[in-house]
C-alpha cells in the first residue's frame, strides 16, 4: 500500500480531547495539521515558523467561511496551540507516543493477520483492520467521515496491546537491511506505541495520507 499511516496517542481525559469533540475549528486544525512533521504535539515546536505560517494560511483559506476574520482565526489558532502545550505538560511524553507506517501498512496488515489466523484467533482480519485503522471516526458529528481521522478507542487499544504483547516482532519480519528490516522497524515502533498508550489509558488517532 503506497500510503503513510500516522498514529498519535491522545488522552481522552484532556481538555484538548473534549474541545476536539465539540468545536469544529479545533477538529479542522487537528485533521489539517496531523500529518505535518513529527506528530501533532510537535508541530509548533519542530517546524520552522515560516512553514508553520504557510500551512496555517492554507488551512484558513480552505475554510475561510468557518474561520471568519483574521482576528478570529488568530484567536482559535492561539487557543489550539495552548491546548497542545497544556496537554504535553499534563501528560508527559505524549509528543513521543507516535508511530508512522510509511508504505508498510499493507505488508504489516497481511503478516499480522496471518499470524493471528495461525494462532486460531477468530475474526483475525477484522481485528487487524480495527487496530490498524481505528474502530470509529473521530468527531463524526463535526465533520464527514471521509474528512475525519480514525480513532482507536480505549477498548480497542487494550485489545490491540494484549495481542501485540504476545507477538515478537521478528516472528513477522526478519532483522536485515532490506524491506523486511524496514517493515520490522515500523512494526516495532507501532507496537511500542500501543503498549505505551495502553499503560496510560490513552486512545490513538489515525490518519491515512
Amino acid at each position: 500500500m503506497g500510503v503513510t499511516v500516522n498514529y498519535s496517542a491522545i488522552p481522552p481525559s484532556s481538555t484538548l480531547y473534549a474541545r476536539l469533540q465539540r468545536e469544529k475549528l479545533f477538529a479542522i486544525l487537528m485533521i489539517s495539521l496531523f500529518s505535518q512533521g513529527c506528530g501533532i504535539f510537535n508541530f509548533f515546536e519542530e517546524i520552522e515558523p515560516e512553514e508553520v505560517n504557510e500551512l496555517l494560511e492554507y488551512v484558513i483559506e480552505e475554510h475561510q467561511d468557518i474561520f471568519g476574520s483574521d482576528l478570529e482565526a488568530d484567536q482559535i489558532i492561539a487557543e489550539f496551540r495552548t491546548e497542545l502545550r497544556l496537554t504535553r505538560k499534563a501528560y508527559p511524553g505524549i509528543e513521543g507516543r507516535i508511530a508512522f507506517l510509511e508504505k508498510s501498512s499493507n505488508e504489516i496488515m497481511e503478516r499480522l493477520t496471518q499470524e493471528l489466523a495461525r494462532r486460531k484467533v477468530e475474526n483475525a482480519d477484522e481485528i487487524v483492520v480495527k487496530i490498524m485503522f481505528g474502530d470509529q471516526s473521530f468527531a463524526p458529528i463535526l465533520l464527514p467521515e471521509s474528512e475525519s481521522l480514525g480513532l482507536i478507542s480505549r477498548e480497542s487499544v487494550r485489545e490491540g496491546a494484549r495481542i501485540l504483547r504476545q507477538i515478537e516482532p521478528e516472528t513477522l519480519f526478519a532483522k536485515d537491511e532490506g524491506w523486511e528490516g524496514w517493515c520490522l522497524n515500523h512494526f516495532e515502533h507501532w507496537r511500542d506505541l500501543y503498549l505505551s498508550a495502553d499503560e496510560r489509558n490513552e486512545e490513538i488517532l489515525v490518519g491515512v495520507f
